[in-house]
């Protein structure tokens, strides 16, 4: 079933309620749903509701939006690639009540340790666009959680396996650019979603309840 969770303080806060109440719900479900569940746990995309006075989650079960079981970011790009892109100039929309308001994925991975050069062979198979940190000696297993708002702010939740998340939003100081497969196709699905109803029966992935 859809889960209900009550924001909790952004840190750091801004003057950009939207956002505040984006990026403390993604802390809360990387930490209630996500670290005290533990590792090892299946990928989940999730929607953001507003249901005042709460924010509702609504989880879409993996069966609906990769059927077969391939690798999560290529079921989120198959998946996106049927769906409109997002126009460059983008009418700013506001979060009203019963507004999907954004689009998340969590999910767990491994990432190259900074300053860590790939060896040759790795370079060459990246180079070909195979994935090679999970080959990559001294890995480091993490935990994502990427989001994208109905106006394509890209939110990123990142936490090293017994480490502190830590969290990126775009238009923020220090922030990275977030680009690749799984940004991009949160922000065709949010978009979609709030783009009239011809749209939004066309989404990969239509809302379930679990």
């Amino acid at each position: 079933m859809p889960q209900d969770l009550q924001p909790l303080p952004a840190a750091p806060p801004s003057h950009d309620l939207a956002s505040d109440m984006v990026a403390s719900v993604l802390a809360d479900i990387e930490s209630r749903l996500g670290e005290q569940q533990g590792w090892d746990l299946p990928p989940r995309l999730f929607m953001l509701l507003l249901r005042p006075p709460r924010v509702e989650v609504e989880f879409i079960p993996e069966v609906v939006w990769n059927p077969v079981g391939i690798n999560p970011a290529d079921a989120l790009r198959h998946h996106a690639e049927a769906l409109p892109p997002v126009p460059s100039l983008l009418v700013p929309g506001e979060v009203h009540e019963d507004s999907v308001f954004a689009v998340g994925f969590m999910f767990e991975g491994w990432n190259k340790p900074k300053n860590v050069q790939l060896p040759p062979e790795l370079r060459m198979l990246r180079d070909s666009g195979e994935r090679v940190n999970h080959l990559l000696p001294g890995r480091q297993e993490v935990r994502i959680v990427h989001a994208v708002d109905l106006n394509q702010r890209a939110f990123h939740i990142v936490r090293a396996r017994g480490g502190q998340p830590r969290l990126s939003v775009a238009g923020r100081e220090g922030a990275p650019e977030l680009e690749g497969t799984i940004p991009v196709a949160l922000g065709r699905f949010v978009h979609a979603l709030n783009s009239g109803p011809g749209q939004q029966t066309e989404h990969p992935a239509p809302r379930a309840q679990m």
